[in-house]
């Protein structure tokens, strides 16, 4: 398996399994326990924050395919985007361990993640070396889980970077992809139409390149590894 095979076939679980932590009931309960702001709000900081005490302007710039708007409105200008980050950091582990309990390829798929992710450059991926940067956990649950939000932070980041390069507009893309989050990215007053399937095709193309970059440092045997061991987390965490 070629590297930008590897990168296309853990793409969506990768996705889904990172984004299980943001979109859990419990992460709403705990982030207020723990300090975080409330709704939305602790997952605008959260989520940004550990880029560092960044403005509200980079936090946008960042976020890319949300309203900047919607940005502001969600962030609170006396609380720490960086703590915010740390303490969203925390829920994420606590989560994960949950999630991973009882999968015995957890050990192996965190020692590979951590290869991609130590390699992985981060140039025009922000949010990807704030997630990396974190303190990671020793349990291998913990750690494990952990790492695939990097991997899943570290593809968004192509995928803008991708988007940008071909001057893709971020709310004609999400009118394509993700209409039911029409509103909650702040874009049901935009007149814009969505971008054809033709043009999502070419961002999904040279996104799936620039991932296949990222991959190159594992050889062939332990990108299959990789592989197996992404999709038997996310049905681990399914059961």
């Amino acid at each position: 398996m070629n590297p930008q095979n590897c990168a296309q076939k853990t793409a969506n679980a990768v996705q889904v399994l990172g984004a299980r932590f943001i979109l859990d009931p419990v992460t709403f309960k705990l982030g207020p326990e723990l300090g975080l702001p409330g709704g939305l709000a602790g997952y605008v900081m959260g989520r940004f924050g550990p880029i560092g005490d960044i403005s509200v302007e980079e936090a946008s710039d960042a976020a890319w395919c949300w309203n900047p708007c919607r940005i502001e409105e969600n962030w609170i200008k006396d609380f720490s985007p960086s703590q915010a980050g740390v303490l969203y950091g925390q829920i994420c582990v606590e989560r994960g361990r949950d999630y991973l309990d009882g999968f015995s390829g957890v050990s192996r798929l965190a020692e590979l993640s951590e290869k991609i992710v130590g390699s992985a450059d981060e140039e025009g991926a922000r949010i990807f070396a704030g997630w990396r940067d974190l303190d990671r956990p020793d349990d291998p649950e913990g750690r494990c889980y952990l790492l695939i939000q990097v991997l899943r932070e570290l593809r968004f980041c192509r995928h803008v970077v991708a988007a940008r390069s071909l001057n893709v507009s971020p709310v004609g893309l999400v009118k394509l992809k993700s209409s039911h989050n029409i509103n909650l990215f702040g874009w049901e007053d935009s007149d814009d139409s969505p971008v054809s399937q033709e043009i999502s095709d070419e961002v999904e193309s040279l996104t799936a390149e620039f991932s296949g970059e990222d991959h190159k440092v594992l050889d062939e045997d332990e990108r299959n590894e990789y592989v197996e061991l992404v999709l038997a987390a996310l049905a681990h965490a399914d059961q």
